[in-house]
């Protein structure tokens, strides 16, 4: 069990001091993200505190929905030049934040961060970081906790479900203890959530062309049975022709790491000049450390890169490589 109440209650101390405060999210924003977001800017305004709640990519459509009552935006630096302070939610660098982190370089405003990934950058003027956290929804929740939670309306407490429901694998990973399951009962509880309706939204709501990228991407399915290394490559022209965005990917990590025999899943996905890699363990094995040998990062069991350059086969072999020296090593 850890503890953040006290980091919590002096961040909701600290936000209390503006009267407006612009609050960002990490690019291609994911259920925790957008959850995280939509949650602290309701928590801002149930205290008074006017907001403008800001992204550089557009959501997904299986999460768009829970930002009915903010409205997140792209970068607009007037809108953001006129809060008194900026708060940066389930990232922990300023690079996670896309076109914000040149506008955030060049600003002297007071900076926030909550988030739960590993090794936070240190600039800024106060941060909750708890790596041991589930996702930074569940932080979320506790900035009410630590100031009321009869504030928590059925939206708030929606984004918070679907942030913790989302980065948590549906509750199936080892990060989910005891904490989890309290927060999620009093969510329920607090707001009468329809969770069923909230996981058919997330999770049941495909279309054909998904399953048609789906059926490609497992027909690159690839597993080392010697090291359990599981490998997935999406090429461009598997988005092009079945009419896929890059947003619509999320969910494909789960079919090579569902292998009996996987110890670790890595999806390669191919862009004009570079290719992005997930990372995904099941066992001990730390892919935040195989992530940085490709200038990424997150956490032990879930990692993101990319790969410079579009060929891959190339990316396939110089990651896989390494992924067996890593192996060797431990």
């Amino acid at each position: 069990m850890y503890e953040y109440k006290e980091e919590l209650y002096e961040m909701a101390r600290q936000l209390k001091q503006f009267s407006k405060i612009g609050v960002i999210s990490h690019v291609r924003p994911d259920g925790d993200a957008i959850g995280s977001q939509v949650g602290v800017c309701l928590w801002l305004k149930a205290n008074g505190i006017d907001f403008a709640a800001h992204n550089d990519d557009a959501l997904p459509e299986d999460i768009s929905w829970i930002d009915a009552s903010v409205g997140i935006r792209s970068l607009d630096q007037n809108a953001l030049a006129s809060c008194d302070a900026l708060l940066f939610v389930d990232g922990n660098a300023p690079k996670r934040f896309g076109k914000h982190m040149a506008w955030f370089e060049n600003t002297t405003k007071p900076s926030f961060v909550i988030d739960h990934h590993p090794d936070p950058f240190d600039g800024y003027t106060y941060m909750v970081s708890v790596p041991e956290a589930a996702s930074t929804a569940e932080l979320i929740y506790g900035l009410y906790e630590q100031t009321d939670l009869s504030m928590l309306t059925v939206e708030a407490a929606t984004a918070i479900y679907t942030g913790i429901l989302t980065d948590t694998g549906g509750f199936r990973f080892s990060s989910v203890g005891a904490r989890i399951h309290q927060i999620v009962a009093d969510l329920i509880s607090r707001a009468d959530l329809k969770v069923s309706e909230i996981y058919q939204r997330v999770f049941d709501n495909r279309k054909i062309k998904h399953l048609a990228l789906i059926g490609r991407a497992l027909n690159q399915l690839r597993l080392d049975e010697n090291t359990g290394i599981a490998t997935m490559a999406i090429y461009r022209k598997d988005l092009e022709e079945t009419g896929c965005r890059y947003d619509e990917l999320d969910g494909l990590t789960q079919f090579p790491l569902s292998l009996q025999e996987a110890r670790i899943a890595i999806i390669f996905t191919q862009f004009e000049d570079r290719i992005k890699i997930s990372f995904r363990s099941k066992d001990e094995f730390n892919v935040n450390t195989l992530a940085r040998n490709f200038d990424g990062g997150g956490h032990q069991k879930a990692s993101g890169a990319w790969y410079e350059g579009s060929d891959m086969e190339k990316a396939l072999r110089d990651v896989t490589e390494a992924a067996r020296r890593q192996m060797a090593q431990a």
